[in-house]
């Protein structure tokens, strides 16, 4: 309805063009066929992404792989250790203790002094009883 002045309040002043450079260049098209082609990009990069993190050869999985094997070499490197300490103070004992010698020779070789018997006592298997 126009004021008294003779202007139209309702009727809205025509739009004013921005520049150029600003306008859409596929104005048919909308958001659509570029934002597919983004969000199809950006979930590719972030699978590649997320893949090289986890499963590369320096990736999370293969970090953790050798982390394990890492603690599992340092428990058989002490258990070897602690296998040599002793095998050095057995050779110890052999070396100059004579009653480590003699025990050795009675055990392990079936060594006996003069005027001592040996008995082998052997167990017959279960299926010679019956």
């Amino acid at each position: 309805m126009p004021n008294p002045a003779g202007v139209n309040r309702r009727k809205k002043p025509p739009k004013k063009e921005g520049p150029r450079f600003l306008r859409k260049p596929f104005t048919g098209y909308g958001r659509g066929a570029p934002a597919k082609v983004l969000r199809i990009l950006g979930w590719t990069l972030a699978i590649w992404f997320a893949s090289a993190i986890l499963l590369g050869d320096s990736g999370l999985f293969s970090i953790l792989r050798m982390k394990r094997m890492r603690n599992s070499l340092e428990r058989e490197l002490t258990n070897l250790e602690e296998t040599l300490e002793t095998r050095q103070r057995h050779q110890g004992n052999l070396e100059g203790d004579p009653e480590t010698i003699e025990r050795v020779a009675r055990e392990e070789y079936g060594m006996i002094r003069d005027g001592e018997i040996s008995y082998i006592v052997t167990l017959e298997d279960e299926e010679d009883e019956e």
